[in-house]
């Protein structure tokens, strides 16, 4: 596999080696070939900066993208999490695939899972709120949730923004294109790459879960971010396909 590696800065070559091995080395991970890949290697000379060496990557499997992108203290460091970041994202991507393959093959029963019933609709006050985790527990930057949100092919994405240093919510928009919501007190995200759009919550104060429920049941929309007062974190309370209210919180 051809791994092009771009440095920026004081980079040293051998660490563009290493970016090209460890690259190379997720070949192994997916049942498909990679058909491209390039890494970015930044060195940042101000510093005042902690972490100011940056590794970015993008590769290409079956015309699935996968991206990421790590600031770390120093360039090896960078770039084995990165790896690390990258191999999680085609570990997924590869259960996805053989579990789709599963699915329309119709062998390995054990793996197969029924289909979705079609959607329900339910009146406000029939809906129930069903709780869980998300699996978010490092801050990350807006292009790594899209990465995130893109191999797990949701709709939306809660994560801590490493940018804002607060919880916010990426979605996809009706007209196709990226969103970063975030709490009005958030942070600016002035130093932060070109990337999705970034918006503010209509929201000036926490909410409780029954209030962020009433608002929900009167505007009805596919989902709503709030930051909720009970924890101070971030959630999204949406609309699942059983007509009942999913509500994602922080794992602790």
């Amino acid at each position: 596999m051809n791994v092009d590696v771009t440095t920026r800065g004081a980079v040293a070559s051998e660490m563009a080696a290493l970016a090209k091995e460890k690259l190379g080395d997720l070949e192994s991970v997916v049942p498909r070939p990679i058909t491209g890949a390039r890494a970015v290697l930044k060195q940042e000379q101000n510093p005042r900066i902690p972490r100011a060496a940056r590794a970015e990557a993008e590769i290409h499997v079956g015309g699935h993208p996968i991206r990421g992108r790590v600031d770390a203290e120093s360039m090896e460091q960078a770039i084995n999490d990165l790896s690390d970041r990258l191999r999680q994202q085609l570990r997924r991507l590869a259960d996805r695939l053989a579990d789709r393959k599963h699915t329309s093959t119709g062998i390995a029963e054990a793996a197969w899972t029924p289909p979705r019933p079609p959607e329900s609709w339910r009146e406000p006050g029939e809906r129930e709120v069903i709780r869980r985790k998300t699996f978010a527990l490092e801050p990350i930057d807006a292009i790594q949730a899209a990465a995130d949100m893109s191999a797990l092919d949701h709709d939306f994405f809660l994560f801590h923004d490493i940018d804002t240093d607060a919880d916010s919510v990426l979605y996809r928009g009706d007209d196709g294109r990226l969103a970063v919501l975030a709490p009005q007190d958030a942070g600016a995200a002035d130093g932060a790459p070109a990337g999705p759009v970034r918006e503010t919550s209509r929201y000036s104060e926490p909410l409780e879960v029954a209030a962020a429920v009433s608002e929900m049941d009167e505007l009805n929309h596919r989902f709503l971010f709030f930051t909720d007062a009970a924890t101070g974190r971030g959630a999204v309370l949406y609309l699942r396909y059983d007509g009942h209210y999913g509500l994602i919180e922080p794992a602790a």
